[in-house]
Order: C-alpha cells, then structure tokens, then sequence
C-alpha cells in the first residue's frame, strides 16, 4: 500500500508567492527549493489546508496507474478530490506523523521566467518513481 500513496505524487501545476518585486535567479531557486520542501513535509504529514495552498485554481495532472484514474484531472478540484482519497488512505494506514515517506532524489530544477519545471525519483523497487512538478510563480502585492 505504500507504493499507493507515494505513486500519487504526479506532475501538476502548482505556484509559489513571492512578496519581493525584483529577484536573482539564485533566490528564486532557493525559494523555489523551500516551496517543495514545504510541499513535500505537506504531502507527508497530511497537512490538508497547507498541501491544497500549492495548487492554483487551474492545476491539471495526469495520476500514475496504481491512481485508476485513466483520466488527466482538469482543475484544482478534480485534482484534490483525488488527493483526499490519498489523506484518507494514509491517514488510515498510518495514523502518526510522517503518514507517507516521501524523499525525492535527483532533484533538477529548471528554471524558466515565471515557471520551473522540477523532475525527481522516488526511490521504490515496486513502482516506477519517476514525478515532475510546474510551478508558477505568483507575485503577491503588498
């Protein structure tokens, strides 16, 4: 059952906010590597209100198979209510904090304008780890 919920990570997009106007490359890769591990230590500790908080209102994502969704999900609520099946699974299996281990490897950011594309392996002989994440990155006002 493990394989389930670490197969649901999928590629998505999802965005991150910024309060600072003008940014160098290198502090957006860094906050762009805060925002996964935001993500991820989300994901893993079944912290619904901050894991929905990444997902922008026009998310789409394709699931892995072990997901039998056979279907790319359209928004923001398709995708969650995939994801809530996911919570209340894990939540089931394993009731203490960390619910899912989740560690990426061979993380590689791609940074492009407003967008990163973010590719990495979830190490589990018995499925195939393979996720990649766009992020868009929001501008907050203020």
């Amino acid at each position: 059952m493990r394989q389930l919920f670490l197969s649901m990570l999928f590629a998505c997009s999802v965005f991150f906010q910024s309060e600072a106007q003008q940014e160098t490359p290198e502090s957006d890769s860094a906050e762009l590597v805060k925002n996964i591990n935001g993500f991820v230590k989300a994901f893993s500790s079944l912290n619904w209100e901050v894991f929905t908080a990444y997902f922008a209102d026009n998310t789409t994502a394709f699931f892995p198979p072990s997901a039998k969704f056979a279907y790319r999900a359209n928004n923001k609520t398709d995708v969650l209510n995939m994801f809530r099946k996911v919570f209340g699974n894990a939540q089931k299996m394993n009731p203490a904090a960390p619910h899912i281990d989740i560690q990426p490897e061979e993380l590689k950011i791609q940074m492009t304008g407003a967008a990163a594309i973010t590719s990495f392996l979830l190490h589990d002989p018995g499925m195939l780890g393979r996720r990649t994440i766009v992020w868009k990155k929001l501008k907050v006002s203020g």
